[in-house]
């Protein structure tokens, strides 16, 4: 409380000693408003510099500078962590003034709250047509960038390599070009990457208890469904041989269960081994590619 005390003197006192009237009454002017916004803003008091934004929007509708309102308002809610209203603000400013500057800018990070919210699709459109729209800007090449790491995240490498050979195409000279090669080695070996058979290790594990689990590398998993599925095909097969049958059909009938999820759990575990082993690799591209964050 003390320090957005301090800081909104500072902004009226500091800041602007010739808006003052001849009464002594500040000149609430439309840069006197921006002014205070901004300097929450930099204090990263995210919701009161959204508050000042909207009050600027409120008090000077004809303003020239609406549209960097919208867009500084809809980055404070982006760093804030509300994603739908910084959607709102960003695709308000590209409704209302889509000659404006700012454009470039708000579709950038408007596709990344799009891609928080894990709606690739949109994002990815927002990414691509912010490229076509304005290969110039800034924000262009991350766009494009980012629009290879939503194919990725849609296992999709294929497409991904091809949006970095666009990127290398259309921005050869950038300073990120370097990470941009790196990654698209990357990406190359991408469908080389060491995966193992679903069915196979149902197989295995049909024919011997727990050796799916050893395939897919999960060797406590693959001993305790040895044991498990050990004693109960023994004790059934115990039962018969001493023609206790009501005692055999129960245990086999207990046994089957385990038996059944055994095979499907195998199978399973080397979905998730291999799922984890395309993660890791697309992690590895995702850091090498970090600049679309910054």
């Amino acid at each position: 409380m003390i320090r957005t005390l301090a800081l909104t003197v500072a902004v009226f006192i500091l800041g602007l000693p010739a808006l003052w009237a001849a009464d002594g009454t500040i000149l609430l002017t439309e840069d006197v408003q921006l002014r205070v916004a901004d300097a929450f803003m930099q204090e990263k008091e995210y919701y009161r510099a959204i508050t000042e934004y909207k009050r600027f929007l409120i008090l000077f509708p004809d303003s020239t500078r609406s549209d960097y309102a919208l867009l500084q308002a809809g980055i404070a809610y982006f760093l804030g962590g509300d994603n739908d209203g910084a959607i709102k603000n960003f695709s308000a400013l590209r409704d209302k003034y889509p000659q404006s500057t700012h454009v470039a800018d708000a579709s950038f990070f408007e596709g990344l709250c799009y891609w928080k919210k894990k709606e690739h699709a949109k994002a990815g459109n927002l990414f691509l047509a912010l490229v076509d729209a304005y290969p110039d800007s800034s924000y262009a090449p991350r766009a494009l960038a980012g629009a290879a790491l939503i194919e990725l995240d849609g296992d999709n490498p294929a497409a991904a390599l091809a949006l970095l050979y666009r990127f290398i195409e259309t921005y050869p000279d950038h300073p990120k070009t370097g990470s941009v090669r790196e990654a698209m080695s990357m990406l190359e070996g991408y469908a080389d990457l060491p995966q193992k058979s679903e069915v196979l290790a149902g197989i295995m594990s049909a024919l011997l208890p727990g050796a799916g689990y050893a395939y897919a590398g999960d060797y406590g998993t693959a001993v305790m469904s040895l044991l498990v599925n050990g004693a109960f095909i023994a004790g059934t097969w115990t039962a018969f041989a001493q023609e206790l049958y009501a005692l055999g059909a129960l245990a086999g009938g207990v046994g089957v269960p385990f038996y059944i999820g055994n095979i499907y759990g195998s199978a399973l575990a080397v979905k998730k081994r291999n799922q984890a082993v395309k993660q890791e690799a697309r992690e590895r591209v995702y850091a090498t590619l970090d600049f679309v964050f910054e």
